[in-house]
């Protein structure tokens, strides 16, 4: 019986560490993790017209709501990436059972190749969006959607401005020109 304490214990603390050096991970990388609600995600994506020929990028994907409701709903290639270790492992162990390939990278979002994409899901913080204005100019492709949760691109102006969800999330939907 002891032992199965000391187990359990010396899991209990290795999920603790693991949590802990995400969310360390995660703020010097430029974002703290925020979870968005399976209900905001939905919601999210009732707005915007994904299909089977859709391929949804979540860039900071966390535990992979939005990737698995894309798939799942929509039928569209859903592709995430996420640099803490603790919601990208949650969001594997989660797409195991998406009903179709939910491709998840362990990567930081600069390492995405947008090129592919037909919608483009960010949720950072504003300087990581100014970050990565320059690589979104020159990759993603014209027509692509760029959907940001609760801040706006800097310089560029929404096609759709939305609030979505109980905690009345402001949702901005660009389009690359």
């Amino acid at each position: 019986m002891a032992i199965i304490l000391y187990i359990g214990f010396g899991v209990l603390l290795l999920g603790l560490a693991l949590w802990a050096v995400s969310n360390i991970i995660a703020v010097l990388g430029g974002s703290p993790p925020v979870h968005t609600s399976l209900a905001t995600s939905r919601e999210i994506l009732s707005k915007i017209p994904l299909n089977a020929k859709s391929t949804l990028l979540d860039l900071g994907s966390g535990t992979g709501n939005l990737l698995i409701i894309a798939r799942r709903k929509y039928g569209a290639r859903a592709v995430g990436y996420e640099l803490s270790p603790y919601p990208f492992l949650v969001s594997r162990l989660r797409t195991l059972f998406s009903h179709g390939t939910v491709k998840l990278y362990y990567a930081s979002v600069f390492e995405a190749d947008l090129s592919k994409a037909t919608d483009i899901f960010i949720y950072l913080l504003p300087k990581m969006l100014l970050a990565l204005l320059p690589k979104i100019k020159k990759e993603a492709r014209v027509g692509t959607k760029i959907i940001t949760r609760s801040f706006p691109l800097p310089e560029w102006q929404p096609i759709k401005k939305l609030t979505v969800g109980r905690e009345k999330t402001k949702i901005f939907i660009y389009q690359v020109k």
